[in-house]
């Protein structure tokens, strides 16, 4: 069931140079979730440099806290300097050596890995000079924005769905919790009846509580494109069960609880048990998943074996929303992703261009290798810490 694709082959990287910098940034909007509220957050870029002049920049998104899971920023920084960037081959010859060599060498720090790997494939890219999308597997040319939105109350969801809506977005997804959640979404859908809107609760509710079962059942009145991770991360079963007991109309996406592309086939496993394999949807997130790479796998399994998959996002800097929207024009990627919010998402950024949306509640997948250029005086200034591994 897991596919077999082989990454494009290159001619070796010479590496020079090795740095990671940790950069703290601002939020325009505070961005509120069941975990909490952000205001200001760091971020980590993986930055490799050739011999031959090339810079390949990729960003590791940690959250400041372990709130999303149990991953944060010092974590992810500290396995960088001491246990990743030390296994990066000076010289290297592909993809499988990358991966067999630095990233499997650790366990568990997807969001270091893929920072490491995202940086990667920019070298590849211009290397070769096919474009991201091409080494992807991408093939659409636009895809279908969605706003992501994590308002503290009713009056709040609603003031921000109005901006999203007028900045053209097709697809709303609301982030929910015991006691908001159908309130707020009757009072969405009655003043949207026809828009696309699903909910995310990230792991907040219980399945065992039945105040949560009849709150998480009454969505299925409000046409749902799906419920994202209601329940824990590790719980497979507990995610199926509810969905077939309690006849869920609504599909459930799994988000937290995939972090690997196996974890995927056991997803796609557990609901045909259950016989409810229509009712499965997948996020993917490059750096849960451990890169770019591997979420090329788990979209292209989905594509086999029908199940839908759409890009989440981790409040990427310009850089990480453009490779977000590149792996998204894959055909196994056939629902709208989180991309962006009304730019600037930051008060400043490090991409130029950002990704913006079109008239039509779309983005246009970047044809060359990245979808922008790195202000590195942007880098240099947001930067607050920095470590460099010479070769």
């Amino acid at each position: 069931m897991i596919p077999t694709i082989q990454p494009l082959a290159h001619d070796p990287l010479n590496l020079k140079e090795i740095t990671i910098r940790r950069l703290r940034l601002r939020l325009r909007v505070p961005f509120r979730t069941s975990f909490g509220t952000q205001q200001e957050r760091d971020t980590i870029l993986v930055i490799l440099k050739t011999h031959d002049g090339l810079i390949g920049v990729g960003e590791a998104p940690s959250l400041v806290a372990p709130m999303y899971d149990e991953q944060y920023i010092w974590s992810d920084y500290d396995v960088l300097q001491r246990f990743l960037v030390p296994h990066i081959p000076t010289t290297i010859t592909s993809y499988t050596q990358l991966q067999d060599e630095t990233l499997s060498s650790i366990k568990g720090h997807h969001f270091s890995k893929c920072g490491i790997e995202a940086a990667y494939w920019n070298l590849v890219s211009q290397q070769t000079g096919e474009s991201l999308k091409t080494l992807w597997g991408g093939e659409a040319d636009i895809v279908v924005a969605g706003f992501s939105i994590g308002g503290q109350s009713l009056e709040d969801v609603l003031a921000r769905a109005e901006v999203a809506i007028q900045a053209g977005f097709r697809r709303l997804k609301i982030k929910i919790w015991p006691s908001h959640d159908v309130q707020v979404i009757a009072a969405l859908r009655e003043r949207y009846p026809d828009l696309m809107l699903q909910v995310d609760a990230n792991c907040a509710y219980d399945p065992f509580n039945p105040d949560h079962q009849r709150a998480l059942k009454a969505l299925d009145d409000f046409g749902l494109l799906m419920i994202e991770q209601p329940f824990s991360p590790h719980d497979f079963l507990d995610h199926t069960r509810f969905q077939a007991e309690l006849n869920l109309q609504t599909p459930i996406a799994l988000d937290e609880s995939v972090l690997s592309v196996d974890d995927a086939r056991r997803a796609i496993e557990m609901w045909r048990l259950f016989g409810v394999e229509d009712k499965l949807i997948i996020n993917i997130k490059p750096p849960r998943v451990g890169g770019y790479w591997q979420g090329r796998l788990i979209a292209e399994m989905g594509y086999e074996q029908g199940i839908p998959c759409w890009m989440g996002g981790m409040l990427e800097l310009g850089l990480g929303k453009w490779m977000n929207v590149i792996l998204s024009s894959h055909p196994g990627c056939r629902l709208p992703g989180d991309h962006l919010q009304p730019q600037p998402y930051y008060e400043r950024d490090i991409a130029d261009p950002l990704p913006s949306i079109q008239p039509d509640g779309t983005i246009a997948v970047p044809s060359h290798w990245g979808g922008c250029a790195v202000d590195w005086q942007a880098v240099e200034e947001l930067t607050i810490d920095l470590h460099t591994d010479k070769r």
